[in-house]
This record gives structure tokens, sequence and C-alpha cells, in this order.
């Protein structure tokens, strides 16, 4: 699905940019973003296979290439006006390191003669402890500055839908009712919105290099930065700091709860050993257009954009998907089924907006039953259908209400029943050539250890309720 921006207003015009680091969670980001600002934007990666079902691909100019090897580059600099220099190695092995040394030596090479380069870094911590993957970043600025005309901003945690440090965060609140912590989750640190980091970036570009400038919103505890989701997801947390969790035993914890793997956890893990706040005057006199999000509009933002972005994808024939697919990513669980069938969109589509209704779920209605009947239980509201002739986004089908609606396509729905997290089932409607898919998605959002075990629960029934309704729909379209 294309991505819109509101463009940024710069004074710069027709330049030619340069993005290292396409495939990357900053990188991916920043260039739907200058496309916006009409700026055209070349893009250097090393197999463009990775990044052909981005929504910009057509957009840019892909160059093939690797900064390890410059023999591969050698017309990579030709035309280009300023350039991102957003590689790095997320991990503290000294082959990283080296490797994060060789890119930054050999960009210098490629580049002497352009006029801007901009640098996304960490912001230097307190105290003689750095992290090696730390003082790789704070190196690669050093090389690139002392030879080249460099903006270089120095970050502290990213927050944004699907960064590390605000995947680290939700998996451990929503997962753990009591948390035993080091103590230096009591050190602080200068968070920073996704939104902000990518505002730093554009507008550099209208500026003279700035060589470097340390960016984040008010310094915050890593332990308030926890308490401060759990406040917003209305999570009771119980954080207790103790004084021989070493870094080490805490990114393997880390790997072990949330989906960031032990490469990424410990080099994050060891760069909050010590405070890191660094000094944001000269942001804020440069650059005082940027109204920075506080921490605690950082987190509704990334979780808000998550909601979005589920919400706008959708399966389509050029995707290749097995029958059956489940995975967890961004906090949600997700299943799909495809089914084939001979029946027309049309007729497939009329049975998906009766579901729920006079005839039931047309499989295992019985269990349907069973679960409304137990939220009037438990205090939840009484159920009133609406017309399956004229549906519309915020009707009723039954337990659910309809959140996206597209006719003889698409139904969204989210139930309105009681539970430990948010449901969504998707059902579609797609035509291909002579024939059509059927295609039912179960999503389920969990929230805190609660909604974890209830999904656990209830997921092994889904293969035959799931597998039968796909089943009956199929049958009586025909």
């Amino acid at each position: 699905m294309k991505e819109f921006h509101n463009p940024i207003k710069l004074t710069t015009k027709n330049a030619r940019i340069l993005v290292t680091g396409a495939t990357g969670y900053i990188g991916g980001r920043l260039i739907p973003r200058l496309l916006s600002s009409n700026f055209n934007v070349r893009v250097l990666v090393r197999d463009k296979e990775k990044i052909r079902n981005k929504s910009w691909y057509s957009q840019v100019e892909v160059f093939e290439g690797d900064l390890t090897k410059p023999e591969t580059l050698s017309r990579l600099p030709d035309g280009v006006d300023q350039a991102y220099c957003l590689i790095h190695s997320m991990s503290d092995s000294q082959d990283y390191i080296a490797l994060d040394r060789l890119v930054a030596e050999n960009f210098v090479t490629l580049f002497k003669d352009i006029k801007h380069v901009i640098y996304l870094g960490g912001i230097s911590p307190d105290g003689p402890q750095i992290s090696d993957h730390l003082n790789s970043r704070i190196e690669v600025g050093k090389i690139l500055s002392d030879s080249l005309p460099t903006t270089e901003f120095c970050a502290g945690p990213i927050i944004g839908s699907g960064s590390a440090s605000y995947e680290m965060l939700r998996h451990l609140c929503e997962k753990l009712p009591i948390m035993v912590a080091p103590k230096w989750i009591n050190h602080l640190v200068r968070p920073i919105s996704i939104r902000d980091v990518l505002k730093y970036l554009i507008l550099a570009i209208d500026k003279t290099p700035i060589r470097k400038l340390d960016i984040g919103t008010q310094p915050i505890t890593f332990k308030d930065m926890m308490l401060s989701y759990c406040s917003f997801r209305g999570l009771k947390r119980f954080i207790i700091p103790v004084p021989v969790l070493a870094p080490g035993l805490a990114a393997r914890w880390i790997g072990l709860m949330t989906p960031i793997t032990n490469l990424l956890a410990v080099p994050i893990v060891k760069g909050i050993v010590n405070n890191i706040v660094g000094d944001t005057s000269k942001a804020s006199e440069l650059f005082p257009e940027i109204k920075l999000l506080c921490f605690e509009d950082s987190i509704k933002s990334a979780f808000e954009k998550t909601k979005s972005e589920y919400v706008e994808t959708s399966w389509n024939k050029q995707d290749i998907y097995p029958e059956y697919q489940m995975f967890q990513r961004r906090g949600r669980f997700e299943e799909i089924r495809i089914t084939e069938t001979a029946s027309s969109p049309e007729k497939l589509f009329n049975v998906l907006k009766s579901l729920g209704g006079k005839d039931g779920w047309l499989a295992w209605d019985f269990l349907w039953t069973l679960r409304k009947l137990i939220d009037r239980i438990i205090g939840g509201d009484k159920i009133e259908d609406s017309d399956r002739s004229n549906l519309k986004v915020g009707d009723s089908m039954d337990c659910w209400r309809i959140e996206k609606f597209e006719e003889n396509r698409k139904i969204l729905l989210k139930m309105t029943l009681k539970s430990p997290g948010e449901a969504w089932l998707k059902l579609e409607s797609i035509p291909h050539n002579s024939k059509t898919f059927l295609v039912i998605s179960a999503i389920f959002e969990p929230k805190g250890i609660w909604g974890y075990l209830y999904w656990y629960s209830i997921f092994p029934f889904h293969k035959y309720i799931f597998r039968d309704l796909g089943s009956a729909i199929i049958s009586k379209a025909k």
C-alpha cells in the first residue's frame, strides 16, 4: 500500500539524495518522506530483491553494491548532492566493529567531494565505561566528520512501532507482572520518538554541516520508561532492582522473553549501564521548529501506529502464502487461512456479510453462542445486530463491530466481547483469474500476562473452528 506523508517545507530543491541502510528501520521510514518532499532519491542496497515489495521501490534509483567492496561502487557518488550514512552493525563483536570502521573509511574515500553527509549515531554515556557498540558508533561519526562535511545526530533509545527499544520495552511490560531487573535500570537515558528523529534527519538537508548534535526529549530512567508504558496500558507491575544481574545475563533474559535476539539485546543492554543524557541545548537552538514528543506521547504514537499499520495491510494475489500461516509480530498473534474456490467474489462476499446473522456462524455455532453467554454473565453489553443488506463501518455483525468495509472485497471486524486484549477477524474475497480466494485472518493483541494465557488456551481450538468455518462458507457460496 502506498504511503503518504506530509512533506516538510525545505528551501533545498531538486537535490539528489543518497540513502544507505535502506533496508533498515530508519532508512525504510526516511525514504518515503524524502520522496514526499520531491527529492531525487538513490538507495544503496546489496540485494534489490529485499526492497522490491516496498511501496516506494518504483520511485527511487536503486544501486546494488556493498560498502565493504569499493570496487562495486565506482559510480555510486555520481550526481549525489547529500548522503545519509545509516549503516550500523547491532553487535559488540570485534568483527562487526572492524566492519563498521571499514564501511566508514570506504564511505569517506568514495564521497570526498560530497557537499553534506548526515549520520545517525548514539549519545556518549557519562562516566568511563562505554559499550563496544556505542564506542563503534562514536568512532564512525569521528571518521566521517574528520574527513567530510558531516552532521552527526546522536540519539538515545528510539521509540517507534517496530524499533528494538520499543519492542523490548513492550514485551517485558506486557508479559512480566513482576520484574527482577539490574540496578542500572535507575540510570537516566534520553529517549526520542522516531517521528522526531526523522524530522531532524530531513531538516538537516537545509543546514550547513553541524558536526555533532545530541537529540532527545527529557531524561528518564529505564525503570520509569517501563512504568510509563504500564500506566498507558493499564498494567500493574512490580519492578525490583537487584545489584547482581550482569548485562550479559540480563540480555539473555530479554532474548528469552521478547522477539529481540541475544545478538541485538546485548548491545542495547550494555548501552544503558551508564547515564546517557548528553546535552540537547544546541539542537533546541538550531532546530526550534521541532516540538519534541514527550516520552508518554511517543509511546502512544508508537502504539497507534502499530494499529494503523495492521489495519492497512491486506492479502493480495501477488503474495505467496501457504494455505495456513501463523506468526507473532508487533505484539499481535496472527493466523491466516487461504482457500481457493470457484465461486464468484460477489457470491462469496454475500456469505461473508451474513455470518453470525439468522443462520448463525455456519460451523461450531454453539461455541460462538457459549462465548457470548459467558460475556453476558461477566457483565458484557447486549448484542444488537445491524441490517445485513446495507452494512457500513461502525455497524455490528453479531459480536463484532465493522472497522473497515470494502464491498465484494473485505470486512475487518473487531470483537466487542470482553477479553484480556483486543481481537479482530478479517474476511476477504480475492478474485484471481477464474478463481476466488477466501482469506480468513484471526488476530489477537494480548494485554498483559492474562492476554497471553487467554490466547494460548483458545488457540488449539482455532484449527477446527476456522477450518470448518471456511469450508462452510465456500459450500454455501456455491
